[in-house]
This record gives structure tokens, C-alpha cells and sequence, in this order.
């Protein structure tokens, strides 16, 4: 069942409707390159957090807020769906184990996470889920901004090509 809902979310995510929403939200005239940049940082920022449950509510509230193109926040708040979770967990712990005095726990395979586990080591967690959060965040909006521009001008140089 559980596998199911995955496979039908990552089916839709996929999908040619999601994804023309996902381009038209990109071309939207009415915003700057950098607002959809930061738009999609603060989706990826919100979706690492660890606030699981609270995400998409966070995420709605901070993109009217501060004026963010909404659905690209959302689109990438879903950065932490079900298949991901492990791989958050994992790169938390290992980021996280940079600021603890004794050298950090980290299984070494993902399976390996138990409950027990994080609630022993939480505040490796805790610290290397935040941290991983602004890097992400980070990378996610200086990604986006370079494809963006990136666009802006192959369309320019082909309207130019056109023009001559």
C-alpha cells in the first residue's frame, strides 16, 4: 500500500501536467529570475527541514510571506518525499557529525537507522539537517538562477538569428 501511494506520487511528479506547470511557473513574465531562484531555495531550505509533517504548511506561509512564486515553493518543498527520507536522514547525520566534539555516528548503511538510533543522536541530527538544508537551499536557487539565465539567453540569441 505504502509502496503504491509512492510509486502514484512519483507517477504524477512526473508527469507532462506537472511538469508543463513546473515550465509555465519558470516563464512567468511577472517575476525576476532571482524571486524564482529564492522561490525554489526556500522550497528545498523548508523541505529539509526537520519539521516532517509541517512542511507544506511552512512552506505556503513563508512563499506569501515574502512574496515567493508560490508553486515553485511547493513544487520544491517536495524534495522529501517518502523514496527520499532515508537519504535526508543519512546526509543529516553525516553533515552533522562535523560539529560534534566526539566523532559523530553514522551507520554505515541506511538501513541502519532505527528510532533508538536518532533519538540518541538527535542533536547530530538536528544540527546536520539544518545545515544540509541551507546548503541544499543554496545550491537549489544558484542552480536555478544560472538555468534561468541560461534560457533567457539561448532565446535571445535564437530571436537575434531570426531577426537577421
Amino acid at each position: 500500500m505504502y509502496i503504491n501511494k509512492s510509486r502514484a506520487f512519483l507517477k504524477d511528479l512526473f508527469s507532462k501536467k506537472t511538469l508543463h506547470k513546473i515550465v509555465r511557473q519558470l516563464y512567468n513574465p511577472n517575476q525576476s529570475d532571482l524571486t524564482k531562484a529564492f522561490s525554489a531555495a526556500i522550497g528545498v531550505f523548508i523541505g529539509i527541514l526537520p519539521i516532517w509533517g509541517l512542511q507544506t504548511i511552512v512552506a505556503i506561509f513563508t512563499a506569501i510571506g515574502l512574496k515567493l512564486n508560490k508553486v515553485l515553493v511547493l513544487i520544491f518543498v517536495h524534495i522529501s518525499f517518502p523514496p527520499m527520507f532515508p537519504l535526508i536522514i543519512f546526509l543529516s547525520y553525516k553533515t552533522g557529525s562535523i560539529y560534534m566534539n566526539v566523532k559523530g555516528k553514522v551507520p554505515n548503511q541506511l538501513n541502519a537507522f532505527s528510532w533508538q538510533f536518532i533519538s540518541h543522536n538527535f542533536e547530530q541530527y538536528l544540527y546536520g539537517s539544518i545545515t544540509l538544508a541551507i546548503l541544499a537551499g543554496i545550491v537549489t536557487g544558484l542552480i536555478t538562477f544560472l538555468f534561468l539565465k541560461l534560457i533567457k539567453q539561448n532565446r535571445l540569441s535564437v530571436s537575434l538569428e531570426e531577426a537577421i
